[in-house]
Protein backbone atom coordinates (compact mmCIF):
# COMPACT_ATOMS: atom_id res chain seq x y z
CA UNK A 1 0.00 0.00 0.00
CA UNK A 2 1.20 3.53 -0.92
CA UNK A 3 2.51 5.71 2.20
CA UNK A 4 0.02 8.41 2.32
CA UNK A 5 1.50 12.22 2.06
CA UNK A 6 -0.14 15.78 3.42
CA UNK A 7 0.55 18.70 1.68
CA UNK A 8 -0.14 21.56 2.89
CA UNK A 9 0.00 25.00 1.29
CA UNK A 10 -1.12 22.47 -1.49
CA UNK A 11 -2.84 25.15 -3.85
CA UNK A 12 0.62 27.67 -3.48
CA UNK A 13 3.51 27.56 -6.23
CA UNK A 14 5.77 25.33 -4.87
CA UNK A 15 2.32 22.91 -3.39
CA UNK A 16 1.24 22.71 -6.47
CA UNK A 17 4.28 21.26 -7.85
CA UNK A 18 5.44 18.92 -4.75
CA UNK A 19 1.74 17.40 -5.22
CA UNK A 20 2.87 17.05 -8.83
CA UNK A 21 5.56 15.73 -8.44
CA UNK A 22 4.13 12.60 -5.54
CA UNK A 23 1.08 12.22 -7.77
CA UNK A 24 3.08 11.59 -10.73
CA UNK A 25 5.89 9.07 -8.44
CA UNK A 26 5.17 5.50 -8.61
CA UNK A 27 5.12 4.84 -4.43
CA UNK A 28 3.49 7.91 -2.89
CA UNK A 29 -0.57 9.27 -2.56
CA UNK A 30 -0.27 12.60 -1.90
CA UNK A 31 -3.32 14.37 0.18
CA UNK A 32 -3.60 18.13 -0.69
CA UNK A 33 -4.78 19.97 1.68
CA UNK A 34 -5.33 23.88 1.42
CA UNK A 35 -7.89 27.14 3.16
CA UNK A 36 -9.05 27.43 -0.20
CA UNK A 37 -11.22 24.94 -1.65
CA UNK A 38 -10.10 22.70 -3.88
CA UNK A 39 -11.49 19.91 -6.64
CA UNK A 40 -12.75 16.52 -5.22
CA UNK A 41 -10.66 13.59 -5.81
CA UNK A 42 -11.27 11.78 -8.84
CA UNK A 43 -8.81 9.64 -11.15
CA UNK A 44 -6.95 11.94 -12.69
CA UNK A 45 -6.23 14.13 -9.50
CA UNK A 46 -5.20 13.39 -5.59
CA UNK A 47 -7.34 13.28 -2.62
CA UNK A 48 -8.49 17.23 -1.66
CA UNK A 49 -9.02 18.53 1.78
CA UNK A 50 -10.07 22.07 2.96
CA UNK A 51 -8.07 22.72 6.22
CA UNK A 52 -7.14 25.91 8.64
CA UNK A 53 -3.62 24.68 9.06
CA UNK A 54 -3.26 27.04 12.11
CA UNK A 55 -6.07 25.10 13.71
CA UNK A 56 -4.31 21.89 15.66
CA UNK A 57 -8.09 19.51 15.96
CA UNK A 58 -8.23 20.14 11.59
CA UNK A 59 -5.14 19.38 11.64
CA UNK A 60 -5.04 16.20 13.63
CA UNK A 61 -7.56 14.80 11.79
CA UNK A 62 -6.21 15.39 8.49
CA UNK A 63 -2.77 13.63 9.77
CA UNK A 64 -4.33 10.54 11.07
CA UNK A 65 -2.76 7.73 9.23
CA UNK A 66 -0.16 9.82 6.95
CA UNK A 67 3.35 8.86 6.70
CA UNK A 68 4.65 11.66 5.40
CA UNK A 69 3.42 15.76 5.80
CA UNK A 70 5.18 18.52 3.63
CA UNK A 71 4.54 22.25 4.90
CA UNK A 72 4.80 24.72 2.13
CA UNK A 73 1.97 26.87 4.19
CA UNK A 74 1.99 30.56 3.15
CA UNK A 75 0.88 33.87 4.32
CA UNK A 76 1.70 36.38 6.78
CA UNK A 77 4.36 35.58 9.72
CA UNK A 78 1.93 34.64 12.04
CA UNK A 79 0.06 32.60 10.00
CA UNK A 80 3.53 30.79 9.09
CA UNK A 81 4.42 30.46 13.09
CA UNK A 82 1.06 29.00 14.37
CA UNK A 83 0.95 26.73 11.37
CA UNK A 84 4.52 25.02 12.19
CA UNK A 85 3.62 25.30 16.01
CA UNK A 86 0.07 23.24 15.35
CA UNK A 87 1.91 20.99 13.09
CA UNK A 88 5.24 20.01 15.36
CA UNK A 89 2.64 20.40 18.19
CA UNK A 90 0.26 17.43 16.84
CA UNK A 91 3.07 15.33 14.92
CA UNK A 92 4.95 15.42 18.86
CA UNK A 93 1.86 13.88 20.74
CA UNK A 94 1.43 10.82 17.69
CA UNK A 95 2.53 7.62 18.63
CA UNK A 96 4.63 7.40 15.25
CA UNK A 97 4.98 11.06 13.91
CA UNK A 98 5.14 11.42 10.45
CA UNK A 99 8.18 12.55 8.62
CA UNK A 100 7.98 16.06 8.09
CA UNK A 101 9.51 18.42 5.64
CA UNK A 102 9.15 21.70 6.61
CA UNK A 103 9.96 24.66 4.28
CA UNK A 104 12.47 27.47 6.02
CA UNK A 105 13.61 30.17 3.64
CA UNK A 106 17.60 32.13 3.03
CA UNK A 107 15.66 34.82 4.92
CA UNK A 108 16.27 33.21 8.04
CA UNK A 109 20.33 34.38 7.49
CA UNK A 110 19.59 37.88 7.73
CA UNK A 111 22.33 40.19 6.36
CA UNK A 112 24.98 37.52 6.04
CA UNK A 113 27.37 37.71 3.17
CA UNK A 114 29.98 35.60 1.49
CA UNK A 115 29.44 32.00 1.71
CA UNK A 116 26.60 30.52 3.90
CA UNK A 117 25.84 26.64 5.17
CA UNK A 118 23.67 25.38 7.16
CA UNK A 119 25.11 25.95 10.53
CA UNK A 120 25.60 29.70 9.66
CA UNK A 121 23.73 32.10 12.58
CA UNK A 122 21.75 34.54 11.27
CA UNK A 123 23.43 38.15 11.05
CA UNK A 124 21.80 41.55 11.49
CA UNK A 125 18.13 42.45 11.34
CA UNK A 126 15.46 39.77 10.20
CA UNK A 127 12.75 40.90 7.85
CA UNK A 128 9.38 39.80 9.24
CA UNK A 129 8.96 37.13 7.12
CA UNK A 130 12.84 35.83 8.00
CA UNK A 131 12.35 36.21 11.39
CA UNK A 132 8.80 33.93 11.32
CA UNK A 133 10.66 31.20 9.48
CA UNK A 134 13.37 31.19 12.17
CA UNK A 135 10.84 31.05 15.02
CA UNK A 136 9.50 27.60 12.93
CA UNK A 137 13.21 26.17 12.75
CA UNK A 138 13.12 26.80 16.60
CA UNK A 139 9.85 25.00 16.89
CA UNK A 140 11.20 22.36 14.25
CA UNK A 141 13.96 21.46 16.67
CA UNK A 142 11.83 19.39 19.29
CA UNK A 143 10.46 17.40 16.66
CA UNK A 144 13.46 14.60 15.61
CA UNK A 145 11.10 13.70 12.10
CA UNK A 146 11.74 17.11 10.56
CA UNK A 147 13.41 18.16 7.47
CA UNK A 148 14.00 21.60 7.18
CA UNK A 149 14.80 22.76 3.29
CA UNK A 150 15.92 26.47 3.25
CA UNK A 151 15.58 27.34 -0.76
CA UNK A 152 17.08 30.72 -2.09
CA UNK A 153 15.03 32.11 -4.77
CA UNK A 154 12.57 29.77 -6.27
CA UNK A 155 11.98 30.21 -10.25
CA UNK A 156 9.99 28.68 -12.87
CA UNK A 157 6.91 28.26 -14.96
CA UNK A 158 3.98 29.12 -12.64
CA UNK A 159 6.26 31.36 -10.09
CA UNK A 160 4.32 34.53 -9.70
CA UNK A 161 7.28 36.17 -7.75
CA UNK A 162 10.52 35.31 -9.25
CA UNK A 163 9.57 34.61 -12.36
CA UNK A 164 5.99 36.74 -13.45
CA UNK A 165 6.97 39.39 -11.50
CA UNK A 166 10.40 39.64 -12.70
CA UNK A 167 9.03 39.26 -16.32
CA UNK A 168 6.65 41.85 -15.92
CA UNK A 169 9.48 44.33 -14.46
CA UNK A 170 12.26 43.63 -17.38
CA UNK A 171 9.44 43.92 -20.52
CA UNK A 172 8.51 47.50 -19.04
CA UNK A 173 12.21 47.92 -18.79
CA UNK A 174 12.18 49.19 -14.67
CA UNK A 175 14.81 46.18 -14.19
CA UNK A 176 17.78 45.47 -16.37
CA UNK A 177 21.25 46.80 -15.75
CA UNK A 178 21.03 47.84 -12.08
CA UNK A 179 25.44 47.88 -12.73
CA UNK A 180 26.38 48.36 -8.60
CA UNK A 181 22.93 47.80 -7.46
CA UNK A 182 22.88 44.41 -8.81
CA UNK A 183 25.90 43.03 -7.96
CA UNK A 184 24.76 40.54 -4.96
CA UNK A 185 24.35 37.19 -5.64
CA UNK A 186 20.86 35.68 -6.71
CA UNK A 187 21.03 31.86 -5.13
CA UNK A 188 18.35 31.13 -7.89
CA UNK A 189 16.80 27.18 -7.79
CA UNK A 190 14.88 25.86 -10.13
CA UNK A 191 11.33 24.62 -8.88
CA UNK A 192 11.66 21.25 -10.09
CA UNK A 193 14.92 20.53 -8.04
CA UNK A 194 13.15 21.84 -5.20
CA UNK A 195 10.43 19.47 -5.53
CA UNK A 196 13.03 16.81 -5.87
CA UNK A 197 14.86 17.55 -2.93
CA UNK A 198 11.10 16.95 -0.81
CA UNK A 199 10.62 13.80 -2.49
CA UNK A 200 14.08 12.52 -1.29
CA UNK A 201 13.92 14.15 2.24
CA UNK A 202 10.83 11.76 2.57
CA UNK A 203 12.24 8.93 1.56
CA UNK A 204 16.02 8.67 2.29
CA UNK A 205 17.34 7.35 5.80
CA UNK A 206 19.22 9.41 8.19
CA UNK A 207 17.81 12.94 7.03
CA UNK A 208 15.15 14.24 9.94
CA UNK A 209 16.90 16.54 12.18
CA UNK A 210 18.70 17.69 9.40
CA UNK A 211 18.51 21.65 7.24
CA UNK A 212 19.52 21.70 4.14
CA UNK A 213 19.78 25.07 1.46
CA UNK A 214 19.08 24.49 -2.27
CA UNK A 215 20.50 27.07 -4.61
CA UNK A 216 22.59 26.76 -7.57
CA UNK A 217 26.34 26.05 -6.30
CA UNK A 218 27.49 28.84 -8.64
CA UNK A 219 24.34 31.40 -8.49
CA UNK A 220 24.59 34.30 -11.01
CA UNK A 221 24.66 37.75 -9.58
CA UNK A 222 21.01 40.05 -10.11
CA UNK A 223 22.48 41.38 -12.83
CA UNK A 224 23.44 38.45 -14.75
CA UNK A 225 19.92 36.59 -14.16
CA UNK A 226 18.20 39.85 -15.14
CA UNK A 227 20.06 39.92 -18.25
CA UNK A 228 19.68 36.12 -18.91
CA UNK A 229 16.48 36.38 -18.28
CA UNK A 230 15.25 39.33 -20.28
CA UNK A 231 17.02 37.40 -23.27
CA UNK A 232 15.39 34.32 -22.62
CA UNK A 233 11.60 36.14 -22.61
CA UNK A 234 12.83 38.43 -25.82
CA UNK A 235 12.71 41.63 -23.59
CA UNK A 236 15.35 43.33 -25.02
CA UNK A 237 17.35 45.52 -25.07
CA UNK A 238 18.17 45.29 -21.00
CA UNK A 239 18.08 48.89 -20.13
CA UNK A 240 20.86 50.25 -17.84
CA UNK A 241 18.85 51.75 -14.31
CA UNK A 242 20.29 54.09 -12.12
CA UNK A 243 20.66 54.07 -8.40
CA UNK A 244 18.54 57.01 -8.26
CA UNK A 245 16.02 55.63 -10.38
CA UNK A 246 15.59 52.70 -8.42
CA UNK A 247 15.84 54.82 -5.02
CA UNK A 248 12.82 56.73 -6.54
CA UNK A 249 11.16 53.40 -7.36
CA UNK A 250 11.04 51.74 -4.04
CA UNK A 251 10.85 54.42 -1.67
CA UNK A 252 8.60 56.85 -3.23
CA UNK A 253 6.62 54.86 -6.11
CA UNK A 254 6.44 51.30 -4.05
CA UNK A 255 4.05 52.52 -0.69
CA UNK A 256 1.14 54.11 -3.42
CA UNK A 257 1.84 50.98 -5.83
CA UNK A 258 1.41 48.58 -2.45
CA UNK A 259 -1.66 50.19 -1.72
CA UNK A 260 -3.58 50.39 -5.27
CA UNK A 261 -2.49 46.53 -5.59
CA UNK A 262 -4.34 45.46 -1.81
CA UNK A 263 -7.14 47.50 -2.97
CA UNK A 264 -7.02 45.61 -6.53
CA UNK A 265 -7.31 42.51 -4.88
CA UNK A 266 -10.48 43.13 -3.11
CA UNK A 267 -11.88 43.90 -6.52
CA UNK A 268 -10.72 41.26 -9.01
CA UNK A 269 -7.06 39.32 -9.60
CA UNK A 270 -7.71 40.39 -13.42
CA UNK A 271 -7.23 44.46 -12.43
CA UNK A 272 -4.15 43.17 -9.76
CA UNK A 273 -2.28 41.91 -12.89
CA UNK A 274 -3.26 44.90 -15.17
CA UNK A 275 -1.36 47.07 -12.24
CA UNK A 276 2.42 48.29 -12.05
CA UNK A 277 4.67 45.71 -9.77
CA UNK A 278 6.44 47.39 -6.89
CA UNK A 279 9.71 47.44 -6.29
CA UNK A 280 9.80 47.15 -2.56
CA UNK A 281 13.10 48.66 -0.56
CA UNK A 282 14.04 44.86 0.53
CA UNK A 283 14.36 43.86 -2.88
CA UNK A 284 16.49 46.54 -3.75
CA UNK A 285 18.63 45.41 -0.77
CA UNK A 286 18.51 41.91 -1.68
CA UNK A 287 19.64 42.75 -5.33
CA UNK A 288 22.94 43.94 -3.36
CA UNK A 289 23.29 41.02 -0.97
CA UNK A 290 26.54 39.03 -1.62
CA UNK A 291 25.26 35.67 0.13
CA UNK A 292 26.30 32.65 -1.24
CA UNK A 293 24.28 29.54 -0.01
CA UNK A 294 26.40 26.15 0.55
CA UNK A 295 24.74 23.26 -0.61
CA UNK A 296 27.13 20.46 -0.62
CA UNK A 297 25.48 19.18 1.96
CA UNK A 298 21.88 18.93 0.22
CA UNK A 299 24.18 17.05 -2.71
CA UNK A 300 25.90 14.51 -0.29
CA UNK A 301 22.89 13.79 1.56
CA UNK A 302 19.73 14.07 -0.30
CA UNK A 303 22.11 13.19 -3.61
CA UNK A 304 20.65 16.61 -5.39
CA UNK A 305 21.64 18.06 -9.05
CA UNK A 306 20.57 21.58 -10.33
CA UNK A 307 18.63 22.19 -13.16
CA UNK A 308 21.61 24.46 -15.25
CA UNK A 309 20.34 28.12 -15.25
CA UNK A 310 19.59 28.37 -19.26
CA UNK A 311 17.31 24.96 -19.02
CA UNK A 312 16.02 27.05 -16.35
CA UNK A 313 15.22 29.88 -17.77
CA UNK A 314 14.35 28.34 -21.39
CA UNK A 315 11.12 27.05 -19.76
CA UNK A 316 9.99 29.54 -17.50
CA UNK A 317 10.54 32.13 -20.59
CA UNK A 318 8.24 29.58 -23.13
CA UNK A 319 5.40 29.82 -19.70
CA UNK A 320 5.67 33.45 -19.35
CA UNK A 321 5.54 34.84 -22.89
CA UNK A 322 1.57 33.77 -23.90
CA UNK A 323 1.21 35.96 -20.97
CA UNK A 324 3.14 39.21 -22.89
CA UNK A 325 0.20 41.04 -23.81
CA UNK A 326 -1.11 41.33 -20.32
CA UNK A 327 2.74 42.86 -19.78
CA UNK A 328 2.07 45.33 -22.23
CA UNK A 329 -0.78 46.31 -20.81
CA UNK A 330 0.93 46.91 -17.70
CA UNK A 331 3.57 48.65 -18.98
CA UNK A 332 1.58 51.74 -20.26
CA UNK A 333 0.45 51.72 -16.90
CA UNK A 334 4.56 52.11 -15.42
CA UNK A 335 6.16 55.21 -14.58
CA UNK A 336 8.65 55.99 -17.49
Amino acid sequence: MKPRILVLGATGFIGKRVLEALWSSDWALPIAASRRRMKHAGADRPEAVQLDATDAGQLRRAMEGVSGVVNCVLGDSRTIVEGARALFSVAGGMPQPPRIVHFSSLAIYGEAAGDVDESAAPVGRLSAYGAAKFETERLAAANPSVVTLRPGIVYGPGGAQWSGRIAQLLYAHRLGDLGRGGDGYCNLVYIDDVAEAVLRALRLPNVESKAFNLSLPDPPTWNQYLGRYAAALGAVPVKRISQRRLRLESKLMAPPQKIAEILAGKLSPRLVARLPQPIPPSLVRLFQQEIRMKVGLAEQCLGLRWTPLEEGLSRTAAWYRPKVSSSVVANSLAPR
